[in-house]
């Protein structure tokens, strides 16, 4: 292995990954059982729009850094002259829909429009149903870990 900069870039690309998911998923977990048992409200204690900002920054760099991943671990998987099994390209697609979910919810429940105050009058069940996907989705990928 040779520490050069399409290394660092990699290496850059995982962190930044998992840190946007634990700040998307360390909210939910943190609304989910402190915040929302006193309620919708208390849930971003008059910090929603801090908590927006947040969570867009979170979702675009998942985004973002996801598609890098793929395409190294792709590229990586054609250097090898070796394929992904079909069950690796099904699993990542579950995941990244999974992952919509999650940004979505997380995206609604901090909103300011009428749709989002819907959401708000059910935040406990929307932030379970995150929080479940969230679970899902780290099953997911270390399952996908396994197959490069």
């Amino acid at each position: 292995m040779e520490i050069d900069g399409a290394y660092v870039l990699q290496i850059a690309s995982r962190v930044l990954h998992i840190v946007s998911a634990m700040i998307l998923v360390g909210g939910l977990f943190f609304m989910r059982t402190i915040l929302s048992p006193a309620g919708a409200d208390a849930c971003y204690a008059g910090r929603r729009e801090v908590w927006a900002k947040w969570a867009g920054i979170a979702s675009a760099v998942l985004l973002a850094t996801g598609f890098y991943n793929l395409m190294l671990i792709i590229g990586q998987a054609k250097a090898d002259e070796s394929k992904l099994p079909a069950a690796y390209h099904m699993l990542f697609g579950a995941k990244f829909l999974l992952a919509l979910l999650v940004m979505f919810l997380v995206a609604i429940l901090a909103g300011k429009t009428s749709a989002a105050e819907r959401f708000r009058d059910q935040m406990r069940k929307w932030l379970n149903i995150a929080w479940l996907a969230a679970i899902v989705i780290v099953v997911i990928a270390a399952v996908l870990r396994t197959f490069h």
